[in-house]
């Protein structure tokens, strides 16, 4: 028998609407309570997905017992912050990406949900996917011989504003944490931490990133080449090529998409692949998945997976201010 969770959001933002509308599609997943920085504003948020409680501060929603499992969705530079004050309740944590600010903040939050025995989990939600997994099914299966090189590329003209959040640097901005992570983290599902990691990058008038290239060569030799952009439009696709063919995430790869596959010869299929809801679900569906089964952590993203992760996106914005100078 499955559990019924409340789900508690923690921010009432952009993102947060999404995930509220991902929740829909599950079940067991109750839509029990949102808190924002004011009541009016969580008031709003609840009318529009039909939330049960709203609260004008995290603490009050923290401090509810019916709540379950919290999604924190608040700007990139709070994300440490708000998770350690949800562990310190005893809720279960998805936060999103990426996941903290720096790799110690990372190993802080993961010692703490051992400490605390509560589970943790990366809002990563493209891992989830039915598209992006059979992405890498279709790679470990070698349908397109032995895979050799990924070209993944994320990017879009947003205006510069230096008061916007993607430009400020004490939020968090710039686009190796905010879009970068995609491609980044393609790489290191198909083919683990790069042992070559090479990075050129164009800074914004406020110093965050604006457009980094990012080489990596990996265990079994494989190459990804990666982008990440604010000042230009890119195809946002993900392509593996092999020695017979190459696999293609259609626009936007990240989210739920068309996936493809094209032969040396020319012929192109398309690989069938469902999807339900808007891809929020999935992660949320994984939550409540290792909560029925007691775990702290998932199986499918584990801590580890993270930690790595964020010590690989330190590593790139070092060398990528680096350049810079």
């Amino acid at each position: 028998m499955r559990k019924n969770y409340n789900w508690g959001l923690l921010g009432a933002g952009h993102i947060a609407n999404k995930f509220a509308d991902g929740l829909k599609e599950l079940p067991n997943a109750a839509r029990y309570a949102v808190a924002a920085r004011s009541l009016e504003r969580a008031e709003v948020f609840k009318a529009n997905h039909g939330f049960e409680k709203a609260y004008g501060s995290y603490e009050e929603m923290l401090a509810d017992p019916q709540v379950d499992a919290v999604y924190i969705s608040t700007t990139n530079n709070l994300h440490f912050d708000h998770t350690m004050m949800c562990l310190e309740a005893g809720k279960a944590v998805l936060c999103e990406k990426p996941f903290a600010s720096n790799h110690e903040q990372v190993e802080k939050m993961i010692a703490k949900a051992q400490e605390k025995k509560v589970f943790l989990m990366e809002a990563l939600w493209s891992r989830f996917l039915p598209s992006m997994i059979q992405f890498k099914k279709q790679a470990e299966e070698k349908s397109i011989g032995r895979p050799l090189l990924l070209q993944c590329n994320f990017g879009f003209i947003s205006p510069f504003d230096p008061q916007k959040r993607i430009y400020n640097p004490a939020l968090g901005g710039g686009s190796i944490p905010d879009i970068g992570i995609y491609p980044v983290f393609t790489a290191m599902y198909l083919f683990g931490y790069p042992e070559e990691i090479n990075v050129t990058s164009a800074p914004s008038p406020t110093g965050t990133d604006w457009t980094t290239a990012i080489l990596f060569k990996h265990k079994r030799k494989e190459i990804s080449m990666l982008t990440s952009s604010f000042e230009t439009n890119l195809d946002n696709e993900a392509r593996l090529y092999g020695d017979n063919g190459y696999l293609k995430l259609h626009t936007m790869f990240h989210m739920p998409t068309k996936l493809s596959i094209n032969r040396n010869n020319g012929w192109e299929e398309e690989i069938p692949v469902y999807s339900a809801g808007n891809g929020y679900n999935y992660e949320a569906a994984e939550v409540m998945d290792c909560l029925d089964n007691g775990l702290i952590e998932s199986p499918k993203l584990p801590h580890a997976f993270s930690l790595d992760l964020i010590k690989l996106l330190d590593e790139i914005s070092r060398k990528a201010k680096e350049n810079d100078e």
